[in-house]
This record gives C-alpha cells, structure tokens and sequence, in this order.
C-alpha cells in the first residue's frame, strides 16, 4: 500500500496545481485588430475624391472590437453626416495591407470594400462602394496596393487614398 502514496500524490499534486482559480481553460485573448480605435482624417488628407465630391474636410472614424463603426464627416460648411455600420476585416496575411468590407446601415444601406494599413498611428485607407455598385468602379485590392481603385478599368491612382491619425 505505501508503494501507491507517493504515486498518488504526486497526482494529485499534480491536478491540483495545473488550474488556477478562476481558470475557464481558454487561451490567451488574441490582440486586437490594429484598425480597432478613432481615428481622424482632415485637411490634405482626406481623400482628394472626397474633398473634391463631396467638400468633405474632416472625418472621425470609430472601429470597435465587437465590429462595429462609426463615421462622422464634415463638409465644408460644417455640416456633419454620421454613418454607421459593421465592418469585417479580411484573415492576416503576408503583407502589411487588409482587406475590409463595411456593411453601412446609416444613413443608407450599403456595403464598401477595400484596403487598409496601419502603421503606429497612421492608417492608410482606400475604400469604394460597391453595392449598390457604382457603375464602372472596381474596388481596391490588396495585391495591387494602394491606388488600385478603378474606373472603367483604369486605376485612379491616390484620388480615394485617405490618411487617418489616432488623435
């Protein structure tokens, strides 16, 4: 019988020790996407289509872990338009650059595809919508980078490249 104790405590060591209290037994919570925070665009760097179509001189972006956003622009007559929506940013890959789609539900239904990067506290951000599709636009895409935005087949260059800071 004094052959068994040692053995068994050793087990029960063992079990006893490999939980902590409070332990669920799920992993470590991965890090958040880097998109993930508010960020402002304004000046020269929003988008050059934006500020040309629309007069827009600043805009607030909020992407929140759950997957939501909100965006507020601000034209130049200090009107504010707030859009908000899901958005889901495509798996990692080799590259520094992802793919996003956004589902807008204010102030219209739609849905906008595209690219961003971020480096430290700057996002580089390229997005078009496509549907409703807008008749001759192909959205960027992560293999042809940033200015990958087409019309009729031919790239726009930086016309819908915005830059975004974290405040």
């Amino acid at each position: 019988m004094t052959r068994y104790v040692l053995p068994l405590a050793i087990i029960s060591t063992l079990l006893l020790s490999s939980c902590k209290k409070g332990d669920t037994g799920t992993g470590p919570t991965p890090p958040k996407d880097a998109i993930v925070g508010t960020w402002v665009s304004e000046g020269n760097n929003v988008a050059m289509g934006l500020r040309v179509v629309l007069k827009t001189k600043k805009i607030t972006a909020t992407f929140n872990e759950n997957n939501t956003y909100t965006v507020v622009a601000v034209d130049s007559n200090n009107v504010s338009v707030t859009y908000t929506g899901t958005y889901q940013s495509a798996e990692k890959n080799d590259t520094l650059i992802h793919a996003i789609t956004l589902n807008q539900t204010t102030p219209a239904a739609l849905t906008s595809q595209g690219i961003y990067q971020v480096k430290g506290t700057t996002m580089t951000y390229e997005v078009i919508q496509t549907n409703p599709p807008i008749q001759g636009f192909t959205p960027p895409t992560v293999e042809e980078g940033f200015g990958s935005t087409k019309y009729n087949n031919v790239k726009l260059g930086t016309y819908w490249v915005q830059i975004y800071v974290k405040p």
